[in-house]
């Protein structure tokens, strides 16, 4: 399975919106097996695909623990081929509880190499918005990341983090997860947002997304009802752009 992670490390970026949706427009139009991994303590994932993850008490806190299996723990979606391992507040428990294992790191790494073979060709993982041993497990886990920034200062400057935490982590393992795409999220036509998308143009001149997400009401309209863009607003410009940046991820991070 490639494993590709969506990660900022600044909130409302758009790393869920981006996530959830890329992962339904690849198992529905694309024909891949999805399985979507939640490691964002807020759940928003599971609640923007109309799962109530809040009573929930078999998690992925659970199955990264080893006190839950996966079986146990995974569940469909109403997204044909996309599975969902969901997530809660009970995640927040998780750096404490394995703060003394010796694999602290990469427990997801060896978590998911113990999904049956063949089950799933792609993990999307959603990633908690902060510097944390979550996303330490995040980074050690995925094969390629994908940073939504939206356009703003300080949205810049997680992208910022998050390039020096994959050299931290080059550093101290001698590998790190390759950026594979950038995308500038939540555009409105102001002069910041122009300079924005300029400096990302010349920090990234291969990774930039050939599509830059707008703001869209449709897709805060979808999230709000549990559903993905495609089946909310399926001919609004929002699902337009989100079909284009799936492809984009197809085409840069998920092709060995």
């Amino acid at each position: 399975m490639r494993r590709v992670a969506f990660i900022n490390e600044k909130g409302g970026s758009c790393k869920t919106t981006l996530c959830v949706n890329v992962a339904a427009w690849l198992a529905t139009r694309r024909s891949q097996r999805i399985l979507l991994a939640d490691l964002d303590t807020q759940g928003h994932a599971g609640k923007s695909l109309g799962v109530d993850v809040r009573g929930l008490t078999s998690t992925i806190h659970e199955w990264l623990l080893g006190t839950a299996s996966f079986d146990a723990v995974v569940r469909p979606t109403p997204v044909p081929g996309l599975d969902l391992l969901p997530a809660n507040k009970a995640l927040a428990d998780l750096p404490l509880a394995i703060a003394a294992a010796p694999d602290r790191a990469s427990r997801l790494a060896a978590r998911l190499a113990e999904v049956p073979a063949g089950r799933y060709d792609v993990v999307l993982i959603d990633s908690p918005p902060s510097r944390s041993l979550i996303t330490e497990n995040v980074l050690g886990a995925a094969d390629a990341i994908v940073v939504p920034v939206a356009l703003t200062y300080l949205a810049l400057d997680g992208c910022a983090e998050i390039l020096e935490s994959l050299e931290d982590l080059r550093a101290a393992r001698g590998r790190a997860p390759e950026l594979a795409l950038v995308v500038p999220a939540l555009y409105r036509k102001t002069q910041l947002a122009d300079e924005i998308l300029q400096k990302l143009r010349e920090r990234f001149p291969a990774q930039l997304s050939g599509t830059v997400l707008g703001w869209s009401v449709k897709v805060d309209e979808a999230q709000s009802h549990g559903r993905t863009i495609f089946e909310h607003a399926p001919h609004s410009p929002g699902a337009a752009a989100l079909a284009r940046i799936a492809d984009e991820v197809l085409e840069r991070a998920l092709r060995p």
